[in-house]
């Protein structure tokens, strides 16, 4: 076990492709098709609401996160930091669709414009200091640092929206709410072991434990999914 600093990157060849971290394209690649699911799962489901609009849509932009984050694992030695690039500005964007669907739940659309403006002003700010980061700041030494402003966007935004609008919501709409915010505790402690890089083991290391953190959260989501829809919104199969 490792506190502080990483294990050195497990390595392995495929057909002549010198590659890099098996353990998390593979979490990367499940957490893909869990978020696919549950974009098709509200497929399903016929409602125009802007909520399932814009929840809909972050799955998917969720999993295609995921898939570019695991090949920029994999593809390291090819892609090098650029390579992250598409999963670091997708989570700002990921973040941002969640709390747009949350928001258009709020009951008072003054509360929802001024939610709306500040989930904008928020996400433009954080794609700046993003930029800023990349442009001025050397993170060859430690790719890592790319993740400070997406993490804090994603800690900010999720918190929020699924935390404390989940909460909220679970009062005031429906009992069903109460898996947002439970997603969000259980992905949280995925912070502690990202911030202090504490690594289990050199095939479980802290980005396998916030995969199986965010892939318990999913399963958190289909939850709400089945018991929201089916309730609130009164589905008809396709």
């Amino acid at each position: 076990m490792r506190i502080g600093s990483d294990f050195e990157k497990i390595k392995f060849d495929f057909y002549g492709f010198h590659l890099l971290e098996p353990n998390a394209f593979i979490g990367d690649m499940l957490l893909f098709f869990l978020a696919i699911f549950l974009a098709v799962k509200i497929g399903k489901y016929k409602s125009n609401s802007a909520f399932s609009k814009h929840f809909s849509n972050f799955l998917l932009l969720y999993s295609l996160s995921f898939f570019m984050g695991g090949l920029g694992h994999l593809l390291f030695n090819y892609w090098s930091i650029p390579g992250k690039y598409a999963s670091w500005f997708g989570a700002f964007f990921v973040s941002f669709l969640v709390e747009k669907a949350m928001i258009s739940l709020h009951p008072n659309l003054k509360t929802q414009v001024l939610l709306n403006k500040i989930s904008r002003f928020k996400i433009i700010s954080m794609i700046l200091l993003e930029i800023l980061l990349l442009i001025y700041i050397d993170i060859s030494v430690d790719p890592s640092i790319g993740l400070i402003f997406p993490a804090l966007n994603s800690t900010i935004g999720l918190g929020f929206s699924l935390g404390v609008l989940g909460y909220y919501y679970q009062k005031k709409i429906d009992e069903s709410f109460k898996y947002l915010w439970l997603s969000t505790l259980v992905a949280l402690p995925s912070l502690l072991f990202q911030s202090m890089k504490i690594n289990i083991h050199p095939w479980f290391d802290r980005n396998d434990v916030s995969h199986l953190l965010l892939a318990i959260s999913l399963l958190f989501y289909w939850k709400f999914v089945g018991q929201y829809y089916r309730k609130a919104i009164s589905p008809v199969l396709i």
